[in-house]
């Protein structure tokens, strides 16, 4: 019986990850064998996938070698293929593919990290412009805010930033890869940043101390001053000095 398009197309994609029946495929022969010819799809799938993953995890790259890269590229290819034609949003949850090889992990155990910090800065310069979506006074507007109402106040960050939390010092390790400088360098210990966007084409990576970021996490959720924690609102003005505060609203008005 005669398959349709769309059954030769999914049968198609099975035997580019090596699942279902290559016999479904249909391929026509010629000077190469059909199990030639879809072995040939086979590996330009996969390289061409792991190029796109190569372009958004190049730290990660550089860190492990291309040999082991493509390892781990051609397992998270064949076990999370793309989902659509569209593979410039390729890659997300590679993190998870190093977690099933532990001699990556006993060698490099912040590469996991790596991998998320990268995603994230892929991820952020791909999103579109977000707008200030709430009505917000300038800064500048503070000191003439009544005493009784500070405790009511709200800041708002610029909505495009993202704040990371990562077991490894990845940022402090990126440097140390860029500048080619890796004296006394230990990053065996948690590492807190703030990546900004700045005229949506750059990215501003700001590392912070684990006070600052908590001040940051209780703005993000859009506490009062008044919830939040004394020792941490100690830390406004550093929060202040990253010029990433948008202005700020009084709860209830």
């Amino acid at each position: 019986m005669m398959s349709s398009l769309a059954e030769i197309q999914q049968a198609f994609g099975d035997a580019l990850r090596y699942r279902g029946d290559d016999s479904l495929c249909q391929v026509v022969s010629d000077h190469f064998s059909d199990i030639q010819r879809l072995q040939i799809y086979r590996n330009n799938f996969v390289i061409g996938v792991s190029d796109v993953l190569a372009a958004t995890y190049p730290l990660a790259q550089a860190l492990v070698g291309e040999e082991c890269f493509a390892q781990l590229a051609r397992h998270h290819v064949l076990s999370t293929p793309p989902q659509s034609g569209n593979i410039t949003e390729y890659g997300e949850g590679f993190d998870e593919v190093v977690k099933q090889f532990p001699a990556v992990v006993e060698a490099a155990p912040y590469l996991a990290n790596m991998i998320q910090y990268e995603w994230h800065k892929d991820a952020l310069m791909r999103a579109e412009p977000k707008p200030v979506t709430t009505e917000q006074y300038p800064l500048a507007a503070l000191s003439s805010t009544p005493e009784h109402q500070h405790g009511a106040l709200l800041f708002h960050l610029l909505p495009d930033i993202v704040l990371l939390n990562f077991d490894y010092q990845v940022l402090t390790l990126e440097q140390a890869i860029i500048n080619n400088q890796f004296d006394g360098l230990d990053i065996a210990q948690p590492e807190f940043a703030v990546l900004q966007k700045i005229n949506n084409h750059t990215l501003e990576p700001h590392i912070v101390t684990s006070e600052v970021f908590q001040l940051l996490q209780a703005f993000q959720a859009q506490q009062m001053l008044a919830d939040i924690d004394p020792t941490l609102l100690a830390h406004l003005n550093d929060v202040l000095a990253l010029n990433i505060i948008s202005g700020f609203s009084i709860s209830g008005e």
